[in-house]
């Protein structure tokens, strides 16, 4: 007589995390005076807060209403945009949403001080090979420097946006890009301002990454590191369990953009 295993026997348990969308405290760091830029990140990482990288600022936007304050204020983040030379030799552009050398006020302040290159600060080479060592085309990007050089630093439309070359890696790949291309649309209008600098040099030259409020101003990688800073912050005791911290909950690992502060 064969053996018959019951029903319950094949019935298995499995534990797993149902992410749950909450609202979310946020305090936005702002300082418009000279060097602004490095006080605000300052005061953001003083009061324990961490600052938000460009591809969860658009998360926000993207969810948010279009009469929300995130749509009403210009964005200064600690994503970096950088162009340099790989150790091939190779004439690139990186755009990183981690944290990198330029995340931490401090190297602000003493690129500022060694002198600026039309706004734009020098990066050790070992931080910019580390940040290229890292592409992986989701929180990393790399964009050949003559290709981006060619292409349109100005106002254009939105529905040739998804085109421009900037427009990936600056808000964090294709499918947010898609997605906040029509908020943009939406709540701006039908152009959207993409601008980019040439800071080929001898040494890596680094900018931190902005995202305007109004359609003209739109993707803007030519920031200068002398200017105004406004820094969205969330505290550490704030539950993160919307935008890519609960995309990270569902893939069972930590989100790549809370590593802190790149102190």
């Amino acid at each position: 007589m064969k053996n018959v295993k019951s029903k319950e026997e094949f019935i298995m348990s499995q534990e797993i995390l149902i992410p749950q969308t909450r609202m979310i405290k946020a305090r936005l760091f702002e300082a418009f005076q000279a060097n602004g830029l490095e006080a605000a990140l300052e005061a953001c990482i003083e009061a324990k807060h961490t600052p938000l990288y460009m591809p969860e600022v658009v998360d926000e936007r993207i969810a948010a209403a279009e009469d929300s304050p995130l749509f009403q204020n210009w964005l200064t983040t600690p994503s970096v945009r950088v162009t340099g030379k790989s150790k091939g030799g190779n004439k690139v552009v990186v755009y990183g949403h981690v944290p990198n050398y330029f995340s931490n006020p401090s190297n602000i302040r003493k690129a500022r001080e060694a002198g600026l290159r039309n706004g734009a600060g020098i990066m050790p080479e070992p931080e910019f090979y580390t940040l290229l060592d890292r592409e992986d085309g989701k929180i990393v990007f790399v964009v050949d420097y003559d290709r981006l050089r060619k292409s349109n630093s100005d106002v254009i439309s939105v529905d040739d946006a998804l085109q421009h070359p900037q427009t990936i890696p600056f808000l964090g790949g294709k499918e947010r890009a898609e997605q906040y291309l029509v908020k943009h649309k939406a709540v701006y209008s039908k152009n959207i301002g993409i601008w980019h600098s040439d800071d080929l040099d001898e040494k890596p030259l680094g900018r931190l990454l902005f995202l305007g409020y109004y359609g003209n101003y739109g993707l803007y990688g030519g920031s200068v590191l002398y200017y105004f800073g406004r820094f969205l912050g969330v505290g550490a005791a704030e539950p993160r369990e919307d935008g890519l911290v609960r995309e990270a909950h569902a893939c069972g690992r930590e989100s790549p953009y809370r590593f802190g502060c790149g102190c």
